[in-house]
């Protein structure tokens, strides 16, 4: 870790347990607040003083606590600084795997205000091969896929995720470890795996239009001819992708070459769980007890915001109530001329009972991964349920990859006009 990043993980943590402990003070008050309140009821009007005098002295002992433990907790955020600096090996934080994967969580959880500090936290989009940001330059992608092939597929992660969680569960989903996508994707020898990171706390809409870029430096940088794009996400990664293709200029050669996309458990038309939580938070606001909860919830991500509704573009969040039950009607086309696949968990077995597509895969719903078939825009043979998966599942997943492989395999025959693909 370098120096830089040591110290900012030192004030983070400080500013994160102070805010906790304030928000434990704020929990601690109130309680204290009631119980006196209900003591100088029971005490009547001939003690009620003395209970009142009791209450301010102990407020006052609470206060003067809390200010000594916020003093104890900053400098326990300078220690953590001084000892992370000492101890710095001057490796970047996005190569060492541990802290790359505990930044990601940060990322997800406060992305955007890192991003807003200027932080050395906050971590940029860039395309990621052998545990390394590549730089999205001839030279970098060169070095990075010297067996390249003209056919790219991009796999963008979910919140909170990074590019190495697309080798998850390989153990219980294959058998045996070191399986993924990429890797039998690799030994295919016709496309090319490359995978994307990302801030997962920033808008989908900001993500987009940075994906937008990268794609664009990618086609142009690539070792060889791109002949065809197939753009791959999970959850979260699913909506860049759509932003990407939606904020996209028609001059970008990238966006004329994408032949398919494909999202894997993507709350398309909003996550059912995260506009509950957002609805629930103006009841928590209005009772002293649980004001503390609604905080917390409402310094939730921008994100973690767009994630409740399906949005892709500025205008679908700006003016946009949080709290809404419903989401959008889903007024953003999607990509003419490409074809857009679907894939949909769900944790039982049995893929179309009541229960199914009560629990999905636990975080999103089958209805809320649904793209708008009814709209003409996607083939109803194209949105295939995975039963048995749970979210995580879905990010390597056998069942998964058949699908893909078939997919992929109709990509290379064709051109994004429909026409078959130039050799």
């Amino acid at each position: 870790m370098k120096a830089s990043e040591a110290a900012e993980v030192g004030r983070v943590v400080g500013e994160t347990l102070l805010g906790t402990a304030r928000r434990s003070g704020k929990v601690s008050g109130v309680i204290l607040d009631r119980g006196y309140r209900a003591a100088s009821r029971v005490a009547g009007p001939a003690h009620r003083d003395q209970v009142d005098r009791v209450h301010r002295a102990h407020r006052d002992v609470t206060a003067r606590a809390g200010r000594a433990m916020g003093r104890g907790l900053r400098a326990v955020g300078r220690g953590i600084t001084r000892v992370g600096v000492r101890f710095a090996d001057g490796r970047p934080v996005v190569e060492e795997h541990g802290a790359y994967q505990a930044v990601s969580v940060l990322n997800g959880l406060y992305g955007d205000r890192l991003q807003q500090q200027h932080s050395p936290l906050s971590l940029p989009m860039a395309v990621r091969a052998q545990g390394r940001d590549v730089p999205a330059s001839p030279e970098g992608l060169h070095a990075a896929y010297p067996e390249a092939t003209g056919l790219i597929v991009v796999f963008l992660h979910g919140l909170i995720e990074t590019d190495d969680w697309w080798d998850i569960r390989s153990d219980r989903n294959w058998g045996h470890p070191g399986e993924n996508y990429s890797r039998r994707l690799r030994a295919e020898g016709t496309w090319t795996p490359v995978r994307v990171r990302y801030n997962t706390g920033l808008r989908v809409s900001d993500n987009g239009q940075q994906l937008d870029d990268l794609l664009d430096a990618l086609v142009a940088g690539w070792p060889v001819p791109v002949r065809g794009l197939v753009l791959v996400g999970h959850s979260m990664g699913g909506l860049v992708l759509h932003s990407a293709l939606a904020q996209t200029l028609p001059e970008r050669r990238w966006a004329h070459l994408v032949r398919s996309t494909v999202t894997i458990g993507t709350p398309h038309q909003g996550a059912a769980i995260a506009r509950g939580v957002a609805r629930l938070n103006p009841a928590l606001a209005r009772l002293p007890g649980t004001r503390w909860l609604a905080d917390v919830i409402a310094s939730r991500p921008a994100g973690m915001g767009d994630l409740g509704h399906g949005n892709l573009l500025a205008q679908d969040w700006q003016g946009l109530d949080p709290g809404a039950l419903t989401a959008p009607a889903g007024t953003v086309p999607l990509a003419a001329g490409i074809r857009h696949c679907v894939v949909i968990g769900t944790v039982p077995s049995k893929r179309d009972g009541l229960v199914a597509g009560w629990v999905g895969d636990l975080l999103v719903r089958p209805a809320d991964a649904r793209l708008a078939a009814d709209r003409g825009e996607v083939d109803p043979r194209d949105i295939r349920v995975v039963g048995g998966a749970r979210h995580l599942d879905l990010l390597n997943h056998p069942a998964v990859f058949v699908h893909l492989s078939e997919w992929l395999a109709d990509a290379a025959r064709r051109s994004p006009d429909g026409h078959p693909a130039p050799e």
